[in-house]
């Protein structure tokens, strides 16, 4: 090959000797470079050979291996690169968003499906069902929205939560959340020298695998929180559209519009999947 000089050829024998068995011992041989057929494109690869002194034939470096062009090389190392830097953008959101947007219940920490009783209650086994259902066709890639209604303290958010921890568990970027808290990280953006917008917030939700909010329609307390409450749940649900979301609320799909509006209310219902459930207190099943 042109414009391969002494040198390179010197640094290349001393390399040789560490990586081909049969050299390791030996200095009599010669190398050079030759022109081979990259395995990927097509296109021309260059191939270091050796021969040991005396012998006829040149014997490759990579005997048996598939050889790759220059380029071909470079666009798989920064395609690892890029690899790497995706994991590490991947693992850093996990550990953020767990720090700032993972806000389960104490004594929901261990909540799974299998500690979730039902005891004979018709609608708490079809709401466990349907919330297992709602896993397997996650992971499948059949994503879509869920509401689950109820009366307080009727297992809502120990099921949106054995959802949520199974999820985190397979490495999906999770939010957990009630609406209330999240209208509260909200609001702190409008203080003087908060640390981030109300933008930030917007673009973290936006990015969630999947976001669960708990408690809709409960987060408001004066006319003007009620108000206020109202415009923003509208532009959180809106933001969603298309992104999976999980919501809980102790309305009914009667009184839900008076609680969130009817604007927002209106946009639930797209590729969204409502149950209800109607049980005894499920916190009184668990007291000792």
């Amino acid at each position: 090959m042109e414009n391969v000089t002494p040198f390179m050829l010197e640094m290349t024998k001393r390399g040789m000797k560490h990586f081909v068995n049969e050299l390791k011992e030996r200095d009599d041989f010669e190398v050079n470079f030759f022109e081979g057929k990259c395995a990927n494109c097509n296109g021309v690869a260059i191939v270091p050979k050796y021969r040991i002194n005396g012998h006829k034939d040149w014997i490759s470096v990579f005997s048996g291996q598939n050889v790759n062009c220059k380029v071909c090389i470079d666009q798989k190392e920064l395609a690892k690169v890029f690899d790497a830097n995706k994991k590490s953008t991947n693992e850093y959101l996990i550990e953020r968003f767990e720090k700032e947007y993972w806000e389960i219940p104490n004594d929901l920490k261990e909540a799974g499906f299998k500690n979730f009783r039902v005891e004979g209650n018709s609608a708490l086994l079809e709401a466990k069902r349907v919330a297992i259902d709602y896993v397997k066709d996650f992971m499948e890639g059949n994503r879509y929205n869920l509401l689950i209604m109820g009366n307080p303290g009727s297992g809502k958010t120990h099921l949106v939560t054995a959802i949520a921890r199974t999820l985190k568990k397979e490495g999906f970027l999770i939010g957990f959340l009630t609406t209330g808290k999240l209208l509260s990280k909200i609001q702190s953006t409008f203080n003087k020298g908060s640390m981030k917008t109300k933008e930030d917030i917007y673009r973290d939700i936006s990015r969630c695998n999947l976001l669960i909010l708990d408690d809709l329609g409960s987060e408001a307390k004066s006319k003007d929180e009620f108000d206020w409450s109202k415009k923003e749940l509208f532009e959180i649900v809106n933001l969603r559209i298309g992104k999976p979301t999980i919501y809980t609320s102790n309305f009914n799909e009667k009184h839900l519009p008076t609680a969130i509006g009817l604007r927002t209310t209106s946009r639930l219902y797209k590729d969204t999947k409502f149950i209800e459930v109607v049980a005894d207190d499920y916190r009184k099943k668990l007291k000792k």
